[in-house]
């Protein structure tokens, strides 16, 4: 997908420079460590002289940080690096376009429009707080004059690095059960996952489909670390994730039955991820249908323990 920085988002809503590097520290930090979203997330030659503050543009603001480090990196993407749409700009024999009345054709809004009508994969980046509300998805942009309207084109819009980081994470692309391992480990910080935990994987065949259910499963089980406090109490939000996950017929998270559990304890128990000497009973476990394949965790977690351990994901333990 290519982003590009909307610009409408930036009309000086912001109180002081301060608050400005706080709203682009995320962006940089994001550019910094993902090259596939530092070479595919535009902004405009010209966004640096919109308004940030009420007083000062966005290069001002930057400078009146004081901060060097800062400084040098903003306006290294912003005024720099880039990239800049405007050097790949999409052609369209009819290039005007509007969003509520404003004129965006040489602005970001304008330009994913044209990539969506040229077939390519676009979107745009709000900044929260303008003077026009950007915090929600599609942006309907309309092309051609207001007495004579062509075409509505319907632009996804991101407004937090949490939905840029997700979008950017979907659209990669795994080979392998290995590769999932990699962005497992890496992703999901609230999960302690045993060394082999996806080895009983690597035997069977890689399906796209069961990798993309592997990140949902673990994807919840993260957040109820997160909404979780140093002792594992769970906050009202971590509540929620427990009702809708844990419980009832189509929970994606159960526990084996008493007879399972006494058949199968001895494939249950795995190595603790924290002590291998040690070895834990791990019978509750997320649900993928088709195949049929497992992902064991200790739960209840113990008294005092935030983290989840996971030490299985693999073909269902309890068959025949």
């Amino acid at each position: 997908m290519d982003l590009y920085v909307n610009d409408l988002s930036l009309s000086g809503q912001f109180p002081d420079p301060r608050s400005v590097r706080e709203a682009l520290e995320p962006l940089l930090k994001l550019r910094s460590r993902d090259p596939n979203f530092r070479g595919h997330f535009y902004c405009s030659r010209i966004f640096c002289a919109r308004k940030a503050t009420g007083v000062h543009d966005l290069r001002q603001s930057i400078l009146g940080t004081r901060d060097k480090l800062f400084i040098g990196q903003a306006l290294a993407w912003l005024a720099k690096s880039g990239p800049f749409w405007e050097d790949h700009r999409c052609s369209n024999p009819d290039d005007y376009f509007e969003y509520q009345t404003q004129d965006v054709t040489d602005q970001g809004l304008g330009e994913a429009a044209r990539g969506i009508i040229s077939g390519s994969e676009s979107g745009v980046f709000s900044f929260r707080g303008a003077r026009i509300a950007f915090e929600k998805s599609p942006l309907r942009v309309r092309q051609g004059l207001p007495e004579a309207p062509i075409n509505d084109i319907d632009v996804r819009n991101f407004w937090t690095t949490e939905q840029l980081i997700e979008v950017f994470r979907s659209a990669k692309r795994y080979k392998d059960w290995q590769d999932v391992y990699a962005e497992i480990s890496s992703r999901f910080s609230g999960l302690l996952f045993s060394n082999h935990a996806i080895s009983p994987l690597l035997s069977t065949p890689f399906s796209k489909q069961v990798a993309k259910r592997i990140f949902e499963l673990l994807q919840i089980l993260n957040g109820m670390v997160v909404e979780s406090d140093e002792n594992g109490e769970l906050s009202p939000r971590g509540k929620e994730l427990l009702n809708d996950h844990f419980v009832g017929k189509k929970a994606w998270f159960t526990d084996e039955s008493p007879t399972n559990k006494a058949r199968f304890k001895q494939h249950m128990t795995f190595p603790d991820p924290e002590d291998r000497k040690k070895r834990i009973f791990c019978p509750w476990h997320g649900k993928i249908k088709t195949p049929q394949v497992r992902i064991h965790f200790e739960w209840p977690r113990p008294k005092g323990q935030k983290n989840i351990k996971v030490v299985y994901i693999g073909p269902k333990i309890t068959k025949g």
